[in-house]
């Protein structure tokens, strides 16, 4: 049961674009250069109910995510605390996408107490969790690659290097995700086939 969990980790970000790209197809005008992601949800917006929609089910695939996260994670004798660390974190992702499908703007519990930012810390926790594995020692590099540039990214959302104006801050929204997302899926694609390997081997 714990990689069908998994396997929601490793499709959730298919399933963020994709409701991006329809949802974007559908409003008229819409830049996805310079507009962030969540106004395709607003209230004002042709169809909030495709973004708003997408975004639930994004969160339900981040949140089994994190459910097999933790087993898979402790079936490969990944330690307790690394385990739950790389859960949790995933998983209060998780509760801010739902909370941005939820509530759209203008509703200011939208942004979902800013709990999105947990998810860059997933790849960080999962790489030192599977350190003991010689198995996983290029998917850790991997992993935490994607890590450091999503911490770059988010610096520069966040403002540094003063390279994100409003012509282009929807660009750079997408490019973080673009990194993060993925990086999280990897991570529990990683663990989903060690788990299946070890399954083998036993």
């Amino acid at each position: 049961m714990h990689r069908w969990c998994l396997a929601g980790g490793v499709v959730f970000p298919v399933i963020y674009f994709a409701t991006l790209l329809l949802a974007g197809l559908l409003y008229p005008g819409y830049d996805q250069f310079s507009q962030a992601p969540s106004i395709l949800g607003a209230s004002g917006a042709p169809h909030p109910e495709v973004f708003n929609t997408g975004m639930e089910v994004t969160a339900l695939a981040a949140l089994l995510g994190a459910v097999g996260l933790f087993i898979g994670l402790h079936r490969l004798r990944a330690g307790l605390m690394l385990s739950v660390l790389a859960a949790t974190s995933l998983g209060l992702f998780a509760v801010s996408v739902a909370m941005s499908g939820l509530f759209p703007l203008p509703n200011p519990l939208h942004y979902g107490f800013n709990l999105a930012l947990a998810g860059a810390l997933t790849p960080l926790f999962g790489a030192l969790a599977l350190r003991k594995g010689s198995r996983t020692r290029v998917a850790r590099g991997i992993v935490l690659t994607g890590f450091t540039i999503t911490v770059l990214l988010l610096a520069i959302n966040l403002g540094l290097g003063g390279v994100v104006g409003a012509w282009n801050s929807g660009l750079w929204l997408r490019a973080l995700a673009l990194v993060s997302f993925p990086t999280i899926a990897f991570l529990c694609w990683t663990v989903r086939q060690n788990g299946i390997v070890q399954e083998i081997r036993n």
